[in-house]
């Protein structure tokens, strides 16, 4: 598959596209409606969410059983935390930061 599924934070007006033949996410400016940066993250990587209030991104690696967390004001990846085998869902509580 291509494109997978996509985030949106609303503090920054960025969209965020996981795109699992390249093992990259997509980052698109909203306002301008054109892609800003690729990052690589893990292999396959499919979920993603954000928490908005600490602009973190993070991408579930279904290929690499890991989360990749992104900083969404580097458009770089700062962590990479292993999971269990095959992720798929994530979700954020951006009040407590958990994910």
């Amino acid at each position: 598959m291509g494109p997978l599924l996509i985030a949106v934070n609303p503090n920054t007006n960025r969209i965020y596209v996981t795109n699992e033949r390249s093992n990259t996410v997509s980052v698109i400016d909203g306002s301008l409606n054109t892609v800003v940066a690729t990052v690589a993250v893990g292999s396959l990587p499919h979920d993603i969410t954000i928490n908005p209030a600490t602009d973190r991104v993070y991408v579930a690696n279904t290929g690499s059983d890991n989360v990749s967390v992104i900083d969404g004001s580097l458009n770089s990846v700062v962590a990479s935390v292993p999971v269990g085998n095959d992720p798929r869902g994530i979700a954020v509580k951006a009040s407590t930061n958990r994910i």
